[in-house]
């Protein structure tokens, strides 16, 4: 049986959800309600995710809208390499010769970018930012909703998705999708912000991370290996990653995008200043890195 024909509750868009993705509990309990949106935990599983799914309409507007996370400042472009080197390193530890590479919601291509030497695709949302990466990898980067994404069978060495895999509101499908296009012995890898750190817990509905609609889904390690396994992938590895960020973006992130909060006017008081621009080397295991290796069935 294959991941496509195996028989899963995944979500849709628009839909109220009344069970798990994951592990098909209807045990919901409500946490928070945030920007018009309820938020439930999985009384067996620990997943906590958006209930009432937002359309694709309303998630089609949302993005070009430019919303996005609202969490970066100004270019940061060299922070980010800080992880995308490390992350390449592991990656190339298991695929010495490289091969096939697709980056799912790589923004400008700066992930693609430091993946010299393998052949490199992208799909990413955003129009703008899909054309920045364009300039450099041509028809190997399609615009839209990675649902729309032309479907390449057992085509792909690695699959990426960083800081997107929370934006979907349907995880099941869009990994069943990923299985199809993995090679065999393919691999997937998933950076996500992690529910369980001791952070999230403290801050609660105020953890940065909590921002629906763009985050409609919020994991930890064994939410990423359960539903992993369902959509047939066996976890092999999960990192905590340190990250650089700058002081001002720290402010911003802080404040999750509100202008009207002393936080976000923090931030654009330090934007571009030299304070605003001093990195800090952060890792609260507010990050979780995993990568899992396709199998050939789904449990």
């Amino acid at each position: 049986m294959t991941p496509l024909e195996h028989k899963s509750h995944s979500a849709r868009s628009g839909q109220i959800l009344s069970s798990c993705p994951v592990c098909d509990s209807a045990r919901l309990k409500t946490r928070w309600k945030v920007n018009g949106y309820t938020i439930v935990g999985c009384d067996d599983c620990s997943l906590v995710f958006v209930r009432n799914l937002p359309t694709s309409e309303e998630l089609e507007r949302h993005y070009e809208a430019g919303v996005g996370d609202q969490v970066y400042s100004e270019d940061n472009t060299e922070c980010l390499n800080f992880y995308y080197e490390k992350l390449r390193y592991l990656i190339e530890s298991r695929f010495p010769q490289r091969g096939k590479v697709l980056d799912i919601g790589c923004s400008g291509g700066w992930f693609l970018d430091s993946m010299q030497g393998w052949e490199r695709h992208g799909n990413e949302i955003i129009p703008e930012y899909a054309a920045f990466a364009r300039q450099r990898y041509g028809a190997n980067i399609v615009t839209g909703r990675f649902e729309d994404y032309p479907l390449r069978n057992n085509y792909f060495d690695v699959i990426t998705m960083q800081d997107v895999f929370d934006h979907f509101p349907d995880p099941v499908a869009v990994l069943e999708k990923c299985h199809r296009m993995l090679r065999s012995g393919g691999e997937i890898v998933i950076k996500v912000h992690n529910i369980s750190c001791l952070y999230a817990k403290l801050t609660g509905k105020s953890f940065y991370a909590i921002l629906p609609p763009s985050h409609l889904f919020y994991y930890d390690k064994t939410t990423l290996d359960r539903i992993l396994a369902k959509t047939g992938f066996e976890m092999t590895d999960s990192r905590f990653i340190a990250h650089i960020l700058k002081l001002g973006t720290v402010f911003l992130r802080l404040s999750k995008g509100d202008k009207n909060s002393l936080l976000y006017r923090i931030s654009m008081r330090l934007s571009g200043s030299a304070i605003g621009g001093i990195k800090i080397r952060k890792n609260l295991r507010d990050i979780i890195t995993v990568f899992a290796v396709k199998s050939s069935v789904p449990a």
